[in-house]
């Protein structure tokens, strides 16, 4: 439940209390207080009614006595004779809230009269008698226990979780991590999004940890080595020859720290430049580019490469140039584990469900069951003598589901590796 809906119950309910309370407060206390007040305010009208019926009992100028009392005391007073005719009406009938009435008889010579006398009351008339005092008080009183024991459940509800966030947020920064909450409103998504924040944090920094490494220990060693053959040349009995072939070890390992350093250049690329150059294009076009790319070279290296097609018509949704780098990691990290005589690498394509699926198989040495997961983390390697390797595989994967597909490795039935990749297959 939201909190704006926690918000607008919590109003209903305060609503609802505050008519609950005023209406029991007024069963309960009230109801008799106004009783007692009508019958007191009832006793002195009739008391000042029969005061009047005796004043004027027999006088010939009782209208005018009647008009004086009606002007002094703000009344309403009617005379009606034994018929039930009106023969006197004193007084002024004013906008009023409550009236309160009483009667007697008076007479004048043989006949008897009704004398009615009316009090014309408003509420700001009433406002400081005691009756309206104990409205005013009960209602002050109901909203300061509504509001005491709100505070509570607001606090708790509330408050608390949001202090408790922003401490969470204060120990993260000491090492201390959030947990997660078990709630439904903004405050547990609030919560919850920040543990998987946190979470997404650290598993960044052991992956910067990791490529700091790796690439600590992949400059290092041929570093090591370029800095102990640029030794060796010093020496003056060095022949021409070996010379040479220090200077070639020296150039060939500086070559490996720049291949290291434009793979590593092109893995931080995909976080800076988030956004593809992406391109409608048929499976058929996509798979004669590759060929292009590769088959001539490869078969000049003597060995078998092919291409199947088997759904031409259909079309994907990719970043061409960075999708062709995808398959020419792959192929140069097959040719590594190829150690056959007659190397072989296929690629096939074909229509599953709603995506076309890319195969690239080779007949090298395959990959462990254990590791066919990790093959994709940087600097992943599988040589128990080294932590890392290169971040081809792991590239490869950055720029498959940047285009919205997916990629993993499994072992074929040759014994050797295969890479499968799928793409949404888009209309043309």
């Amino acid at each position: 439940m939201s909190i704006r809906t926690k918000l607008l119950l919590f109003v209903l309910c305060a609503f609802l209390a505050n008519i609950l309370f005023v209406y029991g407060y007024y069963n309960l206390f009230l109801s008799r207080q106004i009783t007692s007040f009508n019958t007191s305010m009832h006793e002195e009208l009739q008391a000042e009614t029969n005061r009047i019926a005796k004043e004027i009992d027999n006088r010939e100028d009782f209208a005018d006595v009647l008009h004086e009392i009606a002007a002094q005391n703000d009344f309403l007073i009617e005379v009606s004779d034994e018929d039930g005719a009106t023969v006197l009406h004193a007084g002024k009938e004013t906008e009023v809230h409550v009236k309160n009435s009483a009667a007697n008889l008076f007479h004048l010579g043989d006949k008897v009269y009704l004398l009615k006398v009316t009090q014309m009351m408003q509420l700001k008339h009433i406002s400081a008698y005691e009756i309206a005092w104990s409205i005013f008080t009960a209602e002050i009183i109901i909203i300061f226990i509504i509001l005491l024991f709100s505070a509570l459940p607001i606090y708790w509800g509330f408050a608390k979780p949001i202090i408790s966030l922003y401490k969470n947020m204060a120990h993260y920064k000491e090492g201390s991590r959030p947990q997660r909450v078990v709630r439904d409103d903004e405050i547990g998504l609030l919560q919850n999004e920040f543990v998987t924040l946190t979470e997404t944090i650290e598993k960044e920094k052991r992956k910067q940890h990791l490529i700091i490494a790796s690439i600590s220990h992949d400059i290092k060693t041929p570093l090591t080595s370029i800095m102990g053959f640029a030794e060796r040349l010093k020496k003056p009995s060095l022949t021409p020859d070996r010379r040479e072939q220090y200077v070639q070890i020296i150039y060939n390992k500086s070559i490996s720290i720049k291949n290291l350093i434009e793979d590593f250049d092109e893995y931080l690329s995909l976080y800076i430049h988030s956004g593809l150059k992406q391109q409608r294009i048929s499976v058929e076009k996509f798979c004669a580019i590759l060929k292009a790319d590769y088959e001539a070279e490869l078969l000049d290296k003597d060995i078998d490469f092919s291409i199947q097609v088997n759904c031409p018509n259909e079309s994907i949704f990719i970043d061409v140039s960075k999708m062709r780098r995808v398959f020419g990691n792959i192929i140069d990290n097959s040719l590594k584990h190829i150690k056959e005589q007659r190397p072989s690498i296929v690629i096939s394509c074909f229509l599953q469900a709603d995506v076309v699926r890319f195969v690239v198989d080779d007949n090298g040495s395959g990959i462990p069951e254990g590791e066919l997961q990790k093959v994709f983390d940087p600097f992943y390697t599988s040589d128990k003598g080294r932590t890392v390797a290169g971040l081809g595989l792991s590239i490869c994967k950055e720029i498959v589901e940047a285009c919205g597909g997916k990629i993993w490795a499994t072992n074929n039935h040759a014994g050797g590796a295969s890479l499968n990749i799928d793409l949404p297959s888009s209309s043309l």
